[in-house]
């Protein structure tokens, strides 16, 4: 770590608090304060430390979820998190110049992301489509309060970030992002018809766990909220048709397996498109609101390139012929 006065506090926790002693911290890509935690006898935890801006509500969800998801038979390992010693989720921690925030622990699920694999068959991008099309018929029966919430990732409510446009230099960035955000509008037209339920919301390449050529896991429900729950097979393709030069095959694959688990409505069908383009263009105007905040953290914006790139070839290719693609007309 490059921060010992950090590591020295948070590892002091975690004795205190869960009993591991001897240990070290790895940081995690991504935007939060997220470390990989080994302790001295070689088990390991992910630690995820939250500010008081994360509501109590939010975690307590995710862990309500993940509860339902293992006792209704979802059979891919899923982040658990830990009690401390006092039998709760969370920990308060003070770190940053007597800032005071919540650190909680989680089971490390084995295993390698899907966006280490430099290579995805069709079978794993198939069986990525069957899991999330699982989790997704699975957790309709599922509700807590804090779901009806909403934050930037959130698809249902993408418009707020159009205001983040006029930030690109580019006319043809600006002009790429303004055309995905008309698409957006006018799927939003059609949001009242969709089948809305409790849906992951991050189930990106970085989220799925595989371990020799099989799915094993789904990690990270921070952005959890309730949606249209086409929106979680809309994250899904945004990244994984990144992964290659051609969109559609991937896009093939994936909604092959999805459809063999859960039927997709016609109304999904008009909007996945769009809800696609949608979360390609925030994703360019999260990274470039970060730029703003620090402009050296790799992490915030390195899938850039790819997200212009397949934004771009989503516009060439249309609707009808994305469809088309995936055999639904």
């Amino acid at each position: 770590m490059d921060d010992p006065a950090l590591e020295e506090i948070v590892l002091d926790c975690l004795a205190k608090n869960y009993g591991i002693q001897n240990g070290s911290l790895r940081r995690l890509p991504g935007e939060n304060l997220n470390f990989l935690v080994t302790s001295g006898t070689g088990g390991r935890y992910v630690c995820k430390i939250v500010g008081d801006d994360v509501s109590r509500a939010v975690v307590e969800m995710e862990n309500a979820a993940i509860e339902y998801a293992v006792s209704s038979g979802f059979r891919l390992d899923l982040p658990k998190i830990l009690e401390n010693r006092n039998n709760k989720l969370e920990t308060r921690i003070e770190i940053h110049k007597n800032d005071l925030y919540r650190l909680r622990i989680i089971h490390f699920i084995e295993g390698d992301t899907l966006s280490s694999m430099s290579d995805i068959s069709e079978d794993l991008l198939q069986s990525i489509g069957k899991s999330l099309a699982r989790f997704c018929k699975l957790m309709q029966g599922f509700d807590h309060p804090a779901a009806r919430r909403d934050h930037r990732w959130n698809l249902a409510t993408a418009g707020r970030h159009e205001k983040t446009i006029g930030r690109f230099g580019g006319r043809e960035q600006r002009d790429l992002l303004a055309w995905a955000f008309r698409g957006w509008r006018g799927a939003q037209g059609c949001f009242d018809s969709l089948h809305w339920q409790f849906v992951h919301g991050d189930a990106h390449d970085e989220n799925w766990m595989v371990e020799q050529g099989r799915v094993t896991g789904l990690i990270d429900f921070g952005d959890c909220c309730h949606n249209p729950a086409i929106c979680d097979l809309a994250i899904c393709l945004a990244y994984l048709m990144m992964r290659g030069p051609e969109p559609l095959p991937i896009a093939t694959a994936v909604c092959t397996g999805y459809r063999e688990v859960r039927a997709l409505a016609a109304d999904e069908l008009t909007v996945l498109y769009p809800l696609i383009c949608a979360r390609l263009a925030v994703s360019l105007c999260v990274a470039m609101e970060r730029k703003a905040i620090d402009p050296s953290n790799p992490n915030w914006f390195d899938g850039e390139e790819s997200a212009w790139r397949l934004l771009g070839q989503l516009r060439a290719l249309g609707p009808d012929e994305f469809l088309k693609g995936l055999h639904q007309v």
